[in-house]
């Protein structure tokens, strides 16, 4: 009975959790370069006590979530201020707890003339932050930033950082769409054929129909153990009032 119950309360717990993540993924549909999450499962199998071999009580738990790193489509825009990544390889961006990674590439240019992302981080180049003092500026295929014109006058500036990693497993959210490399030692390398596409941005990877689909199935799984938990704790009501007679 006890052990019923402890199932009942992790599977409670666990679509609670897949609910959460559903809920952030859908609330990201919109969002420039989200890359959408899944949850990780354990299940766990306890052995009959009286050393049969028959299995019982399967307890679930969520202990992780990872990150789907495919690409998204590419929307045009024409601002000279959004940038996509065709290929592999994040946006280095520079934050007070260290460089972080992103493939939201809807920057602006700050008071100070840097180049930064929405919420005011520098956008990293391979000689640092990226400082863009000019009216016009353009950036090449391959990164390289100018400030003037293509066809004249033009004064190389930087060139953006793009970096990838060959294990992404550690690739973690840190909030406001950027990743952070939990791994120690971690190196970064440089993408091969990944270009910069100015004037487009990358959209979410968020299937809006699949999450749709995957909270219906989770609400209904967390609608059955509820109402199974409440059974359960009726009959286990009803033995101690038993043994109490």
């Amino acid at each position: 009975m006890l052990n019923g119950l402890f199932s009942t309360f992790s599977g409670k717990f666990v679509n609670s959790r897949r609910l959460e993540i559903i809920s952030n993924n859908i609330a990201n549909v919109s969002t420039p370069g989200f890359k959408v999450s899944r949850p990780v499962f354990n299940a766990f199998t306890g052995e009959d006590e009286s050393g049969n071999g028959m299995l019982q009580n399967t307890f679930v738990s969520m202990y992780d979530s990872y990150v789907n790193f495919a690409a998204a489509p590419m929307l045009e825009t024409g601002s000279n201020l959004d940038f996509a990544i065709e290929g592999n390889g994040f946006f280095v961006v520079s934050t007070k707890d260290g460089p972080m990674y992103t493939r939201n590439g809807k920057f602006t240019i700050n008071p100070d003339k840097k180049l930064v992302t929405a919420e005011g981080d520098p956008v990293l180049g391979k000689g640092g932050e990226i400082t863009i003092d000019g009216e016009e500026f353009f950036v090449e295929n391959d990164g390289s930033v100018f400030v003037g014109n293509a066809s004249e006058n033009k004064a190389f500036i930087d060139t953006i950082k793009i970096v990838d990693f060959e294990e992404k497993k550690y690739l973690r959210n840190y909030g406001k769409n950027l990743f952070v490399n939990i791994q120690e030692g971690a190196v970064e390398i440089i993408p091969e054929n990944s270009t910069i596409r100015q004037g487009y941005y990358e959209a979410s990877n968020v299937d809006i129909m699949r999450e749709m689909i995957e909270m219906i199935h989770t609400i209904r799984a967390y609608e059955a153990y509820t109402k199974m938990g409440e059974s359960l704790d009726s009959v286990l009501g009803q033995l101690i009032d038993l043994t109490r007679l």
